[in-house]
């Protein structure tokens, strides 16, 4: 080897040595990191999620980082940033609880919710009405139109009114139909969509064969909405009748379907204490099989038995199909509305309020006959609104039957009677009457939206 490669050679070293890992004190040399801010943080709880009206919850908050936190929502107000307090919800509803907390490093916020179911009230009308009063007119199933039966109550227990209906799929020409049942089905409203939710609360949907009506009550004493359907059966000579059904909460949140052993042509149903025990009975009309319109007594846990003893003699086959308890004296003590064929003349009964005698009877008081509205002689229902009775009628004489809708307007006690309105086409729905009616916003209007009457109170 020459003196000239040994150079390039040393050469070649001391640079791959100056480029290696170890480097000079000043080429390795970090400038230190200055310690992040923490961001806050929230966290929320309630002693129990959910409570009835009036109940307090209690809500326990805490947070980190935090140096100020505020409250929206269902709370207000500036708050320190950990602490507990009793929350008493004032309405029904999902009730949201939001705490937003600043500090150094930010801003946090965390929302908890406290569910106040919609509280039930002392009878189906009063149910009916609060019930009017707040969703008003729906656009309801079509199954609606032929059955009847439908009501609404916070049957999901999340804080918004649900809707419970019963299909009729027999057909009352056709025998060979008798055995054809109905079903059941709980619906709850999506974005303003009723959507069928049966399978979460109801195993068994299967329901009577010809439902009339269906009232909400609390049958069982735990709080929760319960249903009554009344129903009738084939509705074609001789009349057999059926057996009511009643749907029963359950601890679990589900119901069960039950069949109520009394057979009855159940044409109307209402529901309230009447012999003041505490628990809700129900009043039911039934022009064939029992012949008179009676009550069913709650056995203090939902399950009923029949009492023929606390309506006047003269009710017997008498054609009444409608029913309502209300409490016209405004006492608490509810009253009997009678209502049912006026202008037949093979068979009549005016439209008749029954006063309470203070102990749950009907017999010795004396009755209030309401006016009745030339041609439309059948009430087919009721609202009651600061002194004034609104009655849904239509036609009852033989060769019209149920063909035209009117609704009557009469103060009370007075009784002066006026036409709010007539109405002789079909509807939209190919109903040729109205069945059911609301008060609404200062209006009284149609419980179903495709009717679309709409009349100031």
């Amino acid at each position: 080897m020459n003196i000239r490669n040994t150079m390039v050679m040393l050469v070649a070293l001391f640079t791959v040595a100056g480029c290696g890992g170890g480097g000079s004190a000043a080429s390795s040399a970090q400038v230190p990191l200055a310690p992040a801010t923490p961001a806050p943080t929230v966290t929320l709880t309630f002693s129990q999620s959910k409570v009835s009206l009036g109940t307090s919850s209690t809500f326990t908050w805490s947070s980190t980082n935090a140096t100020s936190c505020t409250a929206s929502g269902a709370w207000s107000g500036v708050q320190a940033i950990s602490g507990t307090s009793p929350q008493t919800p004032t309405a029904s509803g999902a009730n949201a609880y939001t705490l937003t907390c600043t500090g150094a490093g930010g801003t946090a916020n965390q929302t908890a919710t406290l569910t106040v179911p919609i509280p039930v009230l002392k009878s189906s009308y009063e149910n009916k009405a609060v019930a009017g009063e707040t969703i008003g007119a729906q656009k309801l199933p079509s199954e609606v139109v032929a059955g009847n039966a439908v009501a609404f109550a916070d049957f999901f227990q999340d804080g918004i009114y649900s809707m419970v209906t019963h299909s009729l799929e027999y057909n009352a020409q056709d025998a060979s139909t008798v055995n054809k049942l109905g079903h059941i089905h709980f619906w709850k409203n999506v974005s303003g969509t009723w959507v069928d939710n049966t399978a979460k609360l109801l195993t068994n949907n299967v329901g009577c064969l010809h439902p009339r009506k269906a009232v909400v009550a609390d049958f069982n004493g735990d709080g929760k909405p319960d249903v009554f359907i009344a129903c009738h059966g084939f509705d074609a000579s001789p009349f057999p009748g059926e057996s009511p059904i009643v749907l029963l909460s359950q601890p679990d949140g589900s119901y069960k379907n039950s069949i109520v052993p009394v057979t009855c042509f159940c044409h109307s149903a209402s529901a309230a204490d009447v012999n003041g025990d505490g628990y809700t009975d129900v009043l039911v009309t039934d022009n064939m099989v029992a012949g008179k319109p009676f009550f069913l007594i709650n056995n203090k846990d939902g399950t009923f038995t029949q009492d023929l003893t606390r309506l006047p003699a003269d009710t017997r086959f008498k054609p009444i199909f409608t029913a309502e308890m209300i409490d016209f004296g405004h006492v608490g003590k509810y009253d009997v509305f009678l209502g049912g064929h006026e202008q037949d003349p093979s068979a009549s009964w005016l439209s008749t309020i029954l006063p309470n005698d203070g102990n749950g009877n009907f017999v010795s008081t004396a009755r209030v006959t309401l006016p009745s509205m030339q041609g439309y002689g059948f009430p087919t229902d009721i609202m009651y609104k600061a002194g004034t009775i609104y009655l849904a009628r239509t036609i009852d004489l033989p060769t019209n039957f149920y063909r035209g809708a009117a609704i009557q307007k009469i103060a009370y006690p007075s009784l002066a009677s006026q036409s709010m309105y007539q109405h002789t086409t079909q509807y939209p729905s190919g109903s040729l009457w109205i069945n059911w009616i609301i008060a609404n916003g200062g209006n009284i209007v149609t419980l179903d939206s495709a009717y679309g009457i709409s009349l100031p109170q």
